[in-house]
Formats: C-alpha cells, sequence, structure tokens
C-alpha cells in the first residue's frame, strides 16, 4: 500500500518525552535538590515519622504521598514534584533538624556532595515548571489511551503545543523561555519536517467530519511557513486520493476499465444474452450491473469533502457516526475504518507486554497460569473505567465460594473433576 510510505508511525509518546527531556536540562539543579530531599524522607522509617511530624507542624492536611521519580521518565519526575510541592513548609520545618543539614553535607555521589536541601528559588522553579508540564502530562494520558480514537487527537494537541512553546520562547531571559527554546529543537526535528511526518495522522482528521480539509489549511498556515504549509497540503490530499484508488480498486477491480470507456462505447457490461438467462433472471442481472457501475462511477471522496462539516461537540462519537454514514461513503468509511483504528503511542502496548513482569516477581514466581490470569483480569476489570456498570468486589463473592466448593477430587486416581451446581 502506497510503496510503503504509511506504515512507519512514530510513537508519538515517545517524541513528547524526548521533547520534555530537553526542557528538564534546564532545571537540573533545583530537581535534584527537591528529589535528593524526598530521597532522604524516604529512606527510613525514623525520618518519615519525624517527616509527618513536620507536616503536622505546618498544618498540612494533604493525604498524598511523596514518590521518588525515575530519572529517565519525565512523567514521573512530574508527579514527584506535583506532590513535593504540597509538603513545601514541611520541608521548610525538617531544617531545624540537625541530621537532615548534615545529609546534604555528608551523603556524596560519585565524591561530589549532593545538591540541596531545596531553597525558595528551587520550590518557586518547581511550581513554574509543573504548571508547564501539566500540558504535556495530560497530552501523554490523551496519546496513550486505548479505549478510544487516538489518530484524530494528534493534529489539535501539537497545534496546542506549538502554541505554548512559540509564546514562550519569545521570552529568553525567562526559565520557560530558555526551556521552551531547548523544547522547540526537538519539536521540530520530528515534527518540523515533512518527510518524517506520517501523513496517516492528518488524513484521520481528516476523516473527523467535525474538521476536514479546512481545519488542515488553517493549522498548517499556523505552524509552517506558506511554502511549506501548502505542500503539507498537497502532500495530505495526494494521500487521500491514493488511498481512495486502493481501497476502490479492491472493492471494485472492474470499475478501472469501466471508467476508462469511451462516452461512445456502449459495450459497459459482458455480453450475455436473454435467451441464456430466462427474462427476469437477465433484467436482474441489468439492475445488479448497472448499481456496480454506478458505485465504481461516483466518488464518495469528493461528496465527503465537500458536505458540511458537523458541528463541533465535545461528546461526538466519530466511530459512531462512521457508521451510521457508512452506505453514503462506502469507500470513504472503510478508509476510516482502518485509520482510525491506528494507535498513536506504544504506550499500551507496551504496558501489556510487561504485565506479567508486574505480576510475576521474585516473591511470587510460584502462581499458576489459571491464578495469573485472574490476577490481570481482576485488574483490568477493578480499573476500568466504565461508570455505568462498576465492578463490586461483594457481588460475586458468593459465586467465587460456590465455585471453589465445587470443585471436588475424584477419588483414586487423583485427577480434578469440576462441577457446577445451579
Amino acid at each position: 500500500m502506497l510503496n510503503g510510505e504509511i506504515f512507519h508511525m512514530r510513537c508519538c509518546a515517545h517524541i513528547v518525552n524526548l521533547i520534555v527531556c530537553d526542557g528538564l536540562k534546564e532545571m537540573g539543579d533545583s530537581i535534584a535538590s527537591i528529589r535528593n530531599a524526598v530521597r532522604y524522607v524516604r529512606s527510613s522509617l525514623a525520618r518519615l515519622k519525624r517527616f509527618k511530624e513536620a507536616s503536622t507542624e505546618a498544618n498540612i492536611e494533604s493525604k498524598a504521598l511523596l514518590c521518588l521519580d525515575v530519572m529517565t521518565t519525565w512523567n514521573s519526575t512530574y508527579m514527584m514534584l506535583k506532590a513535593a510541592l504540597k509538603f513545601k513548609k514541611a520541608f521548610k520545618n525538617l531544617e531545624a533538624d540537625a541530621n537532615y543539614i548534615k545529609y546534604f553535607d555528608e551523603e556524596k555521589v560519585h565524591v561530589l556532595i549532593i545538591d540541596g536541601p531545596p531553597q525558595n528559588l528551587d520550590w518557586d522553579q518547581a511550581e513554574i515548571f509543573v504548571k508547564f508540564l501539566k500540558t504535556f502530562y495530560e497530552l501523554t494520558l490523551k496519546f496513550s489511551g486505548s479505549l478510544y480514537v487516538t489518530s484524530n487527537l494528534f493534529f489539535h494537541e501539537i497545534l496546542d503545543v506549538q502554541g505554548d512553546l512559540r509564546q514562550l520562547a519569545n521570552k529568553p531571559g525567562t526559565l520557560l523561555g530558555k526551556m521552551a527554546a531547548s523544547m522547540q529543537v526537538k519539536y521540530d526535528k520530528y515534527w518540523g519536517k515533512i518527510k518524517k511526518m506520517n501523513m496517516l495522522m492528518f488524513v484521520a482528521t481528516v476523516l473527523d467530519p467535525r474538521f476536514k480539509l479546512d481545519y488542515l489549511r488553517h493549522g498548517f498556515n499556523f505552524i509552517y511557513e506558506p511554502g511549506t504549509a501548502s505542500k503539507m497540503l498537497e502532500k495530505v490530499e495526494k494521500t487521500m486520493r491514493s488511498l481512495y484508488d486502493f481501497y476502490k480498486e479492491m472493492n471494485y477491480p472492474f470499475s478501472k476499465d469501466v471508467s476508462m470507456q469511451g462516452p461512445n462505447e456502449t459495450e459497459s457490461f459482458p455480453a450475455m444474452s436473454s435467451t441464456s438467462l430466462g427474462p427476469k433472471m437477465f433484467s436482474s442481472w441489468i439492475r445488479d450491473q448497472l448499481q456496480v457501475d454506478g458505485d465504481a462511477q461516483n466518488n464518495d471522496l469528493d461528496d465527503y469533502l465537500n458536505d458540511r462539516r458537523e458541528t463541533l461537540t465535545d461528546n461526538f462519537h466519530i466511530l459512531a457516526w462512521w457508521k451510521l454514514n457508512s452506505q453514503k461513503y462506502k469507500i470513504v468509511s472503510q478508509i476510516a475504518k482502518d485509520v482510525l483504528a491506528v494507535q498513536i503511542s506504544t504506550v499500551a502496548s507496551e504496558s501489556a507486554f510487561s504485565t506479567s513482569g508486574r505480576i510475576l516477581d521474585s516473591f511470587r514466581s510460584s502462581l499458576s497460569p489459571k491464578m495469573v490470569e485472574a490476577l490481570i483480569c481482576s485488574k483490568n476489570w477493578l480499573i476500568s473505567e466504565d461508570d455505568e456498570e462498576p465492578i463490586s468486589i461483594t457481588q460475586y463473592m458468593d459465586e467465587v465460594q460456590a465455585f471453589e466448593e465445587s470443585e471436588e477430587v475424584a477419588p483414586g486416581d487423583g485427577s480434578s473433576i469440576t462441577t457446577l451446581e445451579d
């Protein structure tokens, strides 16, 4: 299909991670100071107890817990800073503890004294940083979803990201301005060049009946130079036409021969006489051929693009819309079915493969396959976002107990026999 041009899809969540990590470098010292303070609190129960006392003295009623980040993943750093900011006053009260100050003076990493304790400037920068990172954190969550369509979200989100970076980059003297400049370089590396962009991410936007090509036209003019914007739009249209021709030929393999016939050519069907079929069968055959030829000659891509756009609403269900209009746009709906199924992030699939490692750890390595399956399914059901039918643990306890009691061991050979009672 299209010489394999659309088969390589970069993980958008991974690209966001690379963009943000470049911005983290501008705040390395402040983050390190807060990280070391959190590490001190979490290093022993006695220190944690003293920290809780400092929180009580500061009248902090938050039930959130401090979490230590993984230095290679920025979203864990965001969560650490967000939690630590709630206990800013508690860390200040902890400075009265001589052991806390002594920790930063004596603790060394690679013979170098570690940063800390965090000062007011570190806390102020962290607060600004957390507000800025919230946009990228929510963006990553959207890209990583697996229960809804994500491919049509891509262009909307990068427009917002580009707008924020461009606005902050105009303030080079500020902390966020320096961060935005570094992040803009990484952004341009992956999303700033036509050759590195997979056109399916833009085709998915066109297949959203609320936006179509008009939204792309305005968006490209906002992100790129006028010449680049027109080339991008032309390339997206060309990709759409190529996809349409491919699906049309796949569904109507004889349409190409039919469309190449001149207007004076009267033989549009294979030779068939009324005597070889019956009169009724012949007329039925003619109607079927007319239907096939009509479907082949109509271009429902043009019809779709020229029809009015749907109203912009937040509760719009794009898959339901295409299911409802599949007969009106027969070929385009098949393109939409395949393109909208594409995930723009590998987070969900990678998480699925790593689930076994979280269940079967060094302390639970003897679980049977049946029990592992039960644990994975139970966790998935409990964290389900289906608000209409929430999972109730107690609701099924009686059924589980009855199932366990129904398992009996047959006498003699020791084989297991399962009997289910009504």
